[in-house]
């Protein structure tokens, strides 16, 4: 896959959910070349802005778009990474990473996955 296959995919994406693309395309091709970069290095197209763990268990959680980008949408009027954007409300400049609160929210639980004693 290559960029613009992201970009067609991101359209789909956006219809099927009610979503709008981000009409920042420079940001959107880098979002979709680090989605590729991870796809190659990784074997699953996670996000690019945030941390694998490298347990799939978790990782497949912020596969885009990630287990959270609904609710962020909805809340911030876009995505944690920004490619995608409510068609109502106007994108905030920043929010909570969803995904790193749940990982700090629940360390004993995840902390098998770090190999870390808690």
């Amino acid at each position: 896959m290559d960029v613009e296959d992201y970009l067609r995919i991101f359209e789909r994406v956006a219809e099927k959910r009610g979503w709008r693309v981000n009409p920042d395309t420079k940001l959107v091709r880098v979002f979709a070349k680090g989605l590729i970069e991870n796809k190659k290095n990784y074997g699953i197209a996670t996000c690019p802005c945030r941390l694998m763990t490298g347990k799939k268990e978790i990782d497949r959680l912020i596969i885009c778009p990630c287990v959270y980008a609904e609710e962020d949408i909805k809340e911030y009027g876009r995505c944690y990474c920004g490619p995608n954007l409510s068609r109502e409300k106007e994108p905030a400049d920043s929010l909570p990473d969803r995904h790193a609160k749940l990982l700090s929210g629940n360390l004993k639980k995840f902390s098998q996955f770090f190999q870390t004693d808690l």
